[in-house]
């Protein structure tokens, strides 16, 4: 999956736990919880556009990812301060890609570092869980331009998610008080 879906899960694991009373708790399932949903996500990507190699001819792939960027920008300024621990674990294991890629790019090497770990890692969980390993069988649809859509719905029905943990958390908040004159 691309950045703001993994931002976005991160956001409503985050306020899935926001209402325990052990912070600690919260922000350790959070963080399990963030880290496993990015393993889930990237199983379900198989099912979405997604590239190995950027395509800097296809007007698609260029559209697509500008408004990726302009998204990802968005998340992360509208959650960043009250979410930024679900969103840094749910996007803690693309530091691999981090990692990888300045290497190619400006051409250094560290020697333990010329793969993916931590997604390898992730790949291992979720491959190995009973409930996850159905998703090794999902269609490979990376290369199709009308594999967008499965994101977007995806990405949707978090934001609705989202809003309604929200309304729910503010009316089960006491109403202000009011001023009497």
């Amino acid at each position: 999956m691309q950045a703001p879906t993994h931002l976005l899960a991160g956001v409503v694991i985050q306020k899935a736990f926001d209402r325990m009373q052990h912070r600690r708790l919260a922000l350790g399932l959070t963080a399990v919880c963030a880290l496993l949903s990015h393993g889930v996500l990237d199983k379900l990507a198989n099912l979405t556009y997604h590239l190995a190699n950027p395509d800097f001819h296809s007007p698609i792939w260029i559209g697509y990812h500008a408004a990726l960027v302009l998204v990802t920008i968005l998340f992360l300024y509208w959650w960043w301060k009250p979410y930024k621990w679900g969103i840094i674990f749910a996007c803690l294991p693309d530091l691999d890609w981090v990692f990888i890629h300045a290497q190619e790019i400006f051409h250094f090497r560290i020697p333990f570092y010329r793969q993916p770990h931590l997604h390898h890692l992730l790949g291992r969980i979720v491959n190995d869980l009973p409930p996850f390993s159905w998703l090794n069988r999902l269609p490979n649809f990376r290369h199709n331009p009308w594999a967008i859509l499965p994101e977007v719905v995806l990405l949707v029905a978090l934001a609705t998610a989202l809003r309604l943990k929200v309304r729910r958390s503010d009316e089960g908040r006491a109403p202000a008080p009011t001023e009497s004159t």
